[in-house]
């Protein structure tokens, strides 16, 4: 197969998508027209071994000599930042722990040590409490800021009002290690299936800005109680997703999307 067809780049809104032949998912970056002449000429690696697509866990230019989070980090904040930084014992995380996703809102810088830490118990409280309540952080290049954003998948209440959850979404100023503390204890907290009061978070966490989404309570009617989690249900030309985990069906919300143009006043 010629070189120019091993990888294939589309334009989806705001995000270029790189399918890389031979890798099981595709990448991604975010669109400008400079940055797709940079992924254009960038010549990635192709995996040809099944060892190799095993392991191939971070796309790697060999026009640039860098990672595709390298190229996407250095557009943004330039390449002697990143060097200076890795000399000082930082590497480029990737928030959803996703070497694939190299958005500017998946990357920010971290102590090797605490990324190490981070795989250890956070990553995986976050995907053992998936079931419960889908939680991400996101990295707001436009503005500095930070997003915690909280999609549940079980029925869960606030303790004050009675009403069921829907999304929570946290606005934090920009100092990455004090989100991320945040969001450990949150999620721990929700694996744990503590009752929530947001009197009580603005005590303990340190967010800038809440807003909160409660569920809408629909009736479900005898036939759509008999469906799989993971399917549709329509009210009033509003689409519902019934979650949950059978075990011949899986219907789980996974992330949601920050909130743009959301400013610390």
């Amino acid at each position: 197969m010629e070189k120019e067809k091993q990888v294939t780049l589309e334009v989806w809104n705001d995000k270029i998508s790189i399918n890389i032949i031979g890798t099981k998912k595709l990448a991604f970056v975010d669109y400008t027209p400079e940055m797709y002449d940079l992924i254009r000429n960038a010549r990635f690696r192709i995996p040809e071994t099944a060892d190799t697509i095993a392991n191939y866990k971070y796309p790697y230019s060999n026009e640039y000599k860098k990672t595709l989070h390298q190229i996407s980090f250095d557009f943004y904040f330039g390449e002697e930042l990143r060097k200076d930084a890795y000399s000082k014992g930082y590497i480029i995380e990737h928030l959803d722990n996703d070497g694939f996703n190299c958005s500017i809102s998946n990357l920010f810088l971290l102590k090797k040590i605490k990324n190490t830490y981070k795989g250890w118990h956070f990553d995986k409280v976050i995907d053992n409490s998936k079931h419960i309540a889908a939680l991400r952080i996101y990295h707001i290049f436009e503005n500095k800021t930070f997003q915690i954003a909280i999609a549940f998948n079980e029925i869960y209440r606030n303790n004050h009002s009675g009403k069921t959850l829907d999304k929570i979404r946290l606005l934090y100023s920009y100092n990455y290690e004090i989100v991320l503390q945040d969001a450990e204890l949150i999620i721990e907290a929700l694996s744990n299936r503590e009752n929530i009061n947001f009197e009580r978070w603005k005590e303990i966490y340190r967010f800038k800005d809440i807003r909160v989404d409660y569920e809408h309570e629909i009736e479900l009617t005898e036939e759509e109680k008999q469906q799989p989690p993971g399917s549709l249900v329509f009210r009033d030309g509003h689409c519902y997703l019934l979650v949950g985990i059978t075990d011949t069906s899986v219907g789980l919300i996974t992330s949601i999307p920050y909130d743009k143009d959301w400013n610390i006043d």
